[in-house]
């Protein structure tokens, strides 16, 4: 029998998530043909812009930019970008004008050069890229979807959007979810293979029609270098890091911090990422210390000096800074909707979702149990050795040699 032909993946991903380590490992694997991505900070014309430009005089969002940095090992030549749309897209945000998505200008770019010599296309787009995919099926590519996020996110959102009505920030609609996940199951259908970050992602996949023998978990990855740093925890200081919002249960989070601060425990609860003002001003989130959104370059502080993790969260894919957290050495709580690797009672307390008390009892138990306190340090670190950059794509290349086998 000869030998199945090599995979070589086109790759469809705007932005820079885990700092481009899907197509590093692919280019590791010699399966890498072409990246199409919108912006990358250190190639082009811009890479420059940085020295030229003192970073005190950045805006956010080009520092955010100028931060997308392409892995060295990935051939320059083998990377499409769409600069343009992007920034076109930026400086709409910024001047409140409607501005041209940049997710279709790549798929143009991918579709345009027949997505140059690949045979297989590896997307982390959620479902706006259907045509697309469908004609690379065409021309005989394998389809390989990675389903970042649970199908059941906006279901989870608009439940609690009942549930606390008028602290809705957006105006998605309960018809424009199910005609999202109507998209998902189309998807599925087209995917060859649907690579899950979790098995909390892989069972709402396979609830929604996704044939259980095409999805497989592929866990993140984390720099290895976490395990390496030094932790300096500060006593009863309990923290979180992300976008502050009902998804993440931040609401439950504060409930729990004002039963904390009644009971007389010395526990603060600490708030680091993006946060609006309306929600600063909601009596429903008061309690916390909010520090708003901080440099990258900063954070591994903020997890250093932590005496636990919390991660009150509805509805996630596998959230990277609950590895983060135990990698710093840090126990975690958090939700089963998490995604996590935290084994309950080990690096860890997994409390039930929508619960303030549960996340109040948590924190108190391992803030005031010093000895269990440094029992789950050891343990969350060790657990989250498992889990770094390499091991992710050993997994990863193992789940995609399915399609090379025909699996």
């Amino acid at each position: 029998m000869p030998d199945p032909t090599p995979l070589r993946f086109a790759v469809l991903q705007p932005g820079a998530r885990l700092h481009y380590a899907l197509p590093a490992v692919l280019q590791r694997a010699g399966m890498l043909d072409r990246l199409y991505t919108d912006f990358c900070g250190n190639t082009g014309p811009l890479r420059h812009l940085g020295q030229l430009l003192p970073r005190s005089l950045q805006p956010a969002p080009v520092r955010r930019l100028l931060g997308r940095k392409l892995p060295a090992e990935i051939p320059r030549a083998k990377v499409r970008e769409v600069r343009t749309a992007v920034i076109r897209e930026k400086a709409a945000k910024i001047f409140r004008i409607n501005g041209t998505a940049s997710a279709t200008s790549l798929l143009a770019a991918a579709r345009n050069e027949r997505f140059g010599g690949a045979n297989a296309i590896y997307t982390v787009l959620v479902n706006e890229d259907i045509e697309t995919c469908r004609e690379a099926k065409a021309r005989g590519c394998k389809i390989v979807h990675e389903a970042m996020l649970s199908p059941d996110i906006g279901l989870w959102l608009d439940e609690e959007h009942e549930r606390f009505p008028g602290r809705r920030l957006s105006e998605r609609s309960i018809e424009r979810v199910n005609a999202g996940r109507a998209r998902d199951r189309m998807k599925y259908e087209i995917a060859d293979l649907i690579i899950a970050p979790s098995e909390f992602v892989k069972n709402a996949v396979i609830a929604l029609g996704a044939d259980a023998s095409r999805v497989v978990v592929v866990p993140y990855g984390i720099d290895g270098s976490w395990l390496q740093s030094r932790p300096e925890p500060v006593r009863g200081r309990a923290l979180f890091v992300g976008n502050v919002s009902l998804l993440k249960g931040n609401h439950y989070l504060a409930e729990a911090s004002r039963l904390l601060a009644r009971r007389r425990t010395g526990c603060s609860v600490r708030v680091v990422g993006p946060v609006q003002r309306r929600i600063l001003d909601d009596p429903l989130f008061y309690g916390p210390s909010y520090v708003g959104q901080i440099p990258r370059s900063e954070i591994r502080s903020e997890f250093l000096a932590a005496d636990v993790f919390v991660l009150p969260t509805l509805c996630e894919g596998s959230a990277l800074v609950h590895l983060e957290a135990m990698a710093s050495g840090v126990p975690v709580i958090t939700t089963p909707n998490c995604g996590s690797v935290v084994r309950d009672g080990i690096d860890g307390i997994i409390v039930p979702i929508r619960s303030a008390t549960a996340v109040a009892d948590a924190i108190e138990r391992i803030v005031t149990d010093r000895n269990l306190r440094e029992t789950m340090s050891r343990n969350a670190r060790e657990r989250a050795a498992s889990f770094t950059l390499d091991q992710y794509g050993d997994r990863l290349v193992g789940a995609l040699s399915r399609l090379q086998d025909g699996n």
